[in-house]
C-alpha cells in the first residue's frame, strides 16, 4: 500500500510539467493554468486508489485534465471568447500528440547527454541544470567566456544531431 502511494506520487510529480503544458494548450487564459493544475492534482489525489501501478498514468491523468479544462472553458461561455466543443477536442488531441513527441525527444536527449564526455557534461550541467551564466562559469572554471560559448555551441550542435539520429533510428521524424 505504501509502495503504491510512493509510486503514485512519483508518477504525479513526473507528469507535472506535461500536465501544465497540456492545460496551457487548452485554456484561453494563462492565469487559469496553475489554478486548474491544482484542481487536477486534487482530483488525481482523491482518485489515487483507482490508479493501478503499471498502467499508463499519462492517459489517466490527461483525461482528468481534459475534463477539468473543458469545464473551465464552458465557464468562459459568458465571456466573448467561446470555442466549439469539437474544436476543443481537436486541440486536446493535438496537445496530447505534441506531449508524446516531447517525451520522445526528452528521452533521446537523456540518452545523448549520457554519452557526453565528463568535461562536456559538466559544462552542460553548470549552464543549464545549475543555471549559471557563461560569465559566472568563466570565473568558476577559469576559461575565457568566448571559449565557453563556443564549447557550449558545439555541445548543443552535437546533442541536436544525436537526438535527430536517435529519433530517425526509431523511425520517428525528428
Amino acid at each position: 500500500m505504501e509502495d503504491d502511494r510512493a509510486r503514485f506520487v512519483g508518477e504525479l510529480t513526473r507528469h507535472q510539467t506535461r500536465l501544465r503544458g497540456f492545460l496551457r494548450c487548452l485554456l484561453v487564459r494563462p492565469s487559469d493554468v496553475d489554478d486548474l493544475l491544482q484542481d487536477v492534482n486534487a482530483v488525481l489525489w482523491q482518485k489515487a486508489g483507482e490508479y493501478r501501478p503499471g498502467t499508463d498514468f499519462w492517459s489517466w491523468a490527461s483525461q482528468v485534465a481534459r475534463y477539468k479544462a473543458f469545464n473551465q472553458l464552458r465557464r468562459y461561455g459568458r465571456d466573448r471568447v467561446v470555442f466549439d466543443d469539437s474544436l476543443l477536442a481537436d486541440l486536446a488531441t493535438v496537445a496530447m500528440e505534441k506531449a508524446r513527441d516531447l517525451d520522445r525527444r526528452r528521452e533521446a536527449l537523456d540518452h545523448c547527454l549520457g554519452r557526453l564526455p565528463a568535461p562536456q557534461r559538466q559544462l552542460v550541467d553548470l549552464r543549464y541544470a545549475a543555471g549559471q551564466t557563461v560569465e559566472a562559469m568563466s570565473r568558476a572554471i577559469g576559461r575565457p567566456e568566448g571559449s565557453l560559448r563556443q564549447a557550449l555551441y558545439r555541445i548543443r550542435t552535437a546533442l541536436l544531431a544525436c537526438i535527430e539520429s536517435r529519433l530517425a533510428a526509431a523511425g520517428e521524424v525528428p
